[in-house]
């Protein structure tokens, strides 16, 4: 009996010794690192650094684990990446058990906020939670030279804060030229969901459109709206019928009467409903439609390679 309640106290201690372990190598990974939104700006305020956020899959994303294999646990990111940011994981991984309600709810919003709409996303913000940089995915590229391109990415905050400074000192369209340039620097979908305020004083300054700026956003912000229309769609495919979802874009279409980008984000769903309906024909004549409503954004790049792949058209110069 003695020997039996040994064995059981021994099995209890190994258990524990395990669990310890595994706890101490999950927090020797995470050296570092902070999960918590509001630590990471006071701390960035603090010791005048940028902010680098991790949206990450931590226990399902293949190129997430890449990443963290191949850069963020290596010696040199750990080194040199504290040295210009304060670092901020934003998890979202399948087991939650090893998170807080809190981080739970901070990762729904910040990746709604963010527009994360896929893993791994990489966002350089400044102090104040600002974003001036975002890269999504894992290219491979060593941590040597993923660290120096980061680091190398100031230059965009640098740019963006001397734009706003001079905009403090101007007034009306002089200064929505200003506020124009800082805030172009950026991706714009990410820019309409952190600096809002920022694009309505834009269009309030340029009131009579002579700068040209409150045509420009208000196609951004209906760009922006029509998109998370889009999501929804989307999301409604998966219980509903292809034929629900083309009847809720063509709706879409007839009420916002969009035109470039936002038009060719619209096209390009309703080409890859009917592509996935084996209507190719309709599919490939709305991607040449998508394409010309706004020939000059990245988009119309990914139609191009679609066109060529898919259907063997190539591209018109």
């Amino acid at each position: 009996m003695k020997t039996k309640r040994t064995m059981t106290a021994c099995l209890a201690l190994l258990t524990l010794m395990v669990a310890s372990l595994i706890t101490s190598q999950a927090n020797a990974v995470d050296e570092g690192w902070t999960v918590s939104f509001a630590e990471a700006k006071a701390q960035a305020a603090k010791e005048g650094k940028s902010i680098l956020m991790e949206f990450t899959g931590s226990d399902w994303c293949p190129p997430c684990k890449a990443l963290h294999a191949k850069v963020l646990s290596q010696e040199v990111f750990k080194t040199e990446a504290p040295k210009n940011f304060i670092l901020l994981k934003l998890d979202n991984p399948r087991d939650k058990s090893h998170q807080t309600v809190e981080e739970q709810a901070q990762y729904r919003k910040l990746s709604a906020q963010f527009k994360i709409t896929g893993v791994p996303t990489i966002i350089l913000a400044d102090d104040q939670g600002r974003p001036y940089h975002r890269q999504v995915g894992y290219s491979g590229d060593p941590a040597a030279k993923y660290v120096a391109d980061l680091t190398q990415k100031s230059t965009i905050l640098a740019k963006r804060n001397e734009f706003l400074a001079k905009a403090d000192q101007a007034e009306g369209v002089e200064r929505a030229k200003l506020l124009d340039q800082a805030i172009s620097l950026i991706d714009s979908e990410l820019a309409i969901g952190t600096y809002g305020d920022t694009v309505k004083e834009i269009i309030k300054l340029d009131a009579d459109g002579s700068a040209g700026l409150k045509v420009k956003y208000e196609s951004v912000l209906q760009t922006a709206e029509i998109k998370t229309a889009l999501t929804e769609i989307q999301k409604g495919l998966q219980n509903g019928t292809p034929e629900k979802a083309l009847a809720q874009i063509d709706k879409l279409l007839e009420e916002k009467k969009p035109a470039g980008e936002g038009l060719q984000e619209v096209l390009y769903l309703k080409s890859f409903i009917n592509f996935k309906s084996n209507n190719k024909e309709a599919a490939q004549k709305l991607l040449e439609e998508a394409k010309a409503a706004a020939p000059g954004t990245k988009k119309a790049g990914q139609i191009d390679q679609i066109l060529k792949q898919t259907f063997g058209v190539e591209s018109k110069k």
